[in-house]
């Protein structure tokens, strides 16, 4: 045993990526080992040894870093209230924390697990994604089984991203708007309401522990958590991923090797707390508890900017 931990440590000092799992193919190849207990920990990382080989860990139910700027909303309000909110185009992340409470309360009380269905027809269903970076599959099923799945299914850090099923984004049915109707707008000045939904395209989704989409990359806009909490990471350049890689899968083998300096922008939204995503920056998401909600504004701004 102590000889492997000497290995580790050594492999670790000369600089070499000890790689845990990767992917070959398309298929998710793992290593073999006997021990299933021994940690070490080293530069801050914990690698753990177990009977998938030796792996840097990543708890999605831990406390994670903060590395992007973050505002309480009060301060948020002395910097931005004069031009009306966030500009358009802002060039960095933000976190706004310390938002009140009651300010999406009502939207909370409706879509806590034990209330939510209570919105919707009985044989409601939900369209599925797969979380992946293209999100290219699609899965239709009763709204109460996902949520089932949800309570019951456990994610683990070898799922492949294509082969797992994610709800966020496909809520355009007139049940979603009357429920989402509720929600109030990040503080931005492109973030307006209007009959044809000119400025804003709202989108609302539910994981557990685990859960999430890999790396992706889209226009600018907010996310807010509304139930649990959700961890974030960003960066201007294309990071080095697989497509069927998911998130979990990612922090839990790639970012652990990684030193700090190479790491990614990244921060832990709690309930209330929103985040803005800037155009173009790559980004996943990796939602860290049991019943995680939360809802997304996309905002027009390159449209906005052109039309104001």
């Amino acid at each position: 045993m102590w000889k492997m931990i000497k290995f580790v440590l050594l492999m670790i000092l000369l600089g070499f990526s000890i790689l845990g799992a990767t992917f070959v193919d398309s298929e998710l190849v793992v290593l073999d080992d006997d021990d299933s207990n021994a940690t070490v920990s080293c530069d801050n990382n914990q690698y753990f040894l177990s009977s998938d080989g030796v792996f840097p860990g990543w708890n999605p139910k831990a406390k994670h870093p903060c590395t992007i700027e973050r505002l309480s909303m009060e301060n948020f309000e002395k910097r931005f209230d004069l031009q009306g909110g966030l500009p358009p185009l802002f060039p960095t992340p933000l976190v706004i924390t310390d938002v009140p409470r009651d300010r999406n309360q009502r939207l909370r009380d409706l879509t806590s697990s034990d209330s939510i269905l209570k919105n919707f027809p009985s044989n409601f269903t939900v369209t599925l994604s797969s979380s992946n970076s293209f999100s290219e599959h699609r899965r239709t099923i009763p709204f109460v089984q996902y949520l089932e799945e949800v309570a019951t299914n456990v994610m683990t850090p070898d799922q492949k991203s294509n082969e797992t099923w994610y709800f966020f984004g496909e809520t355009f049915s007139k049940e979603w708007k009357k429920l989402l109707q509720h929600y109030i707008l990040p503080p931005c000045q492109a973030c307006q309401r209007d009959e044809q939904d000119t400025w804003v395209a709202l989108s609302f989704g539910i994981g557990n522990s685990g859960s999430g989409v890999s790396w992706h990359i889209h226009g600018p806009g907010f996310s807010e958590s509304i139930h649990g909490r959700k961890h974030w990471v960003l960066q201007q350049h294309e990071p080095e991923f697989h497509p069927d890689q998911t998130s979990y899968n990612w922090m839990y083998y790639n970012y652990s090797h990684l030193p700090e300096s190479d790491r990614p922008l990244e921060c832990t939204l709690n309930p209330g707390e929103m985040i803005y995503f800037p155009d173009m920056w790559w980004h996943a998401t990796i939602n860290l508890d049991d019943y995680t909600a939360f809802i997304s504004t996309f905002t027009q701004e390159h449209l906005y900017v052109k039309q104001n």
